[in-house]
Parts: C-alpha cells; sequence; structure tokens
C-alpha cells in the first residue's frame, strides 16, 4: 500500500489559492507538476497570513489608542 501523492489543485486548495493558480501555461502549454509544487511549497497560506495581518493590525490600533 502506498500514501497517494496530493496533485497541485488540491494543494493549492489546502492554501487557499484558486484552482490552477500555480499553473502559468507558459507558450500556451501546461505547467509541469514539479514547478507547480515547488510555487506552492515556497508559498504561504492564504488564510494564515489574512489572520496574521489582521492580528498586527489589532496590535497596531491598541497601540496607537495607549498613546
Amino acid at each position: 500500500m502506498q500514501v497517494r501523492r496530493l496533485t497541485p489543485r488540491e494543494c493549492e486548495r489546502l492554501q487557499g489559492f484558486p484552482d490552477n493558480y500555480t499553473d502559468i501555461r507558459p507558450n500556451g502549454k501546461d505547467t509541469a507538476d514539479g514547478p507547480r509544487y515547488k510555487a506552492l511549497g515556497n508559498s504561504m497560506a492564504v488564510p494564515v497570513m489574512a489572520w496574521i495581518g489582521k492580528r498586527i493590525n489589532l496590535a497596531v490600533n491598541l497601540a496607537a489608542m495607549r498613546h
């Protein structure tokens, strides 16, 4: 038995990107899976980054209110 590898599309969905976000279609051809996995591995999940941004904004606003 083997564990099935996630497809690039499944990885995009897990990280909050739209379907085929990493398929940049150079020269009109589909992008190979390898570069897509690499791009996803070097990216940050959209929901996590949004949460961090909101927390930073909250901290800045609280600091501004204290001064």
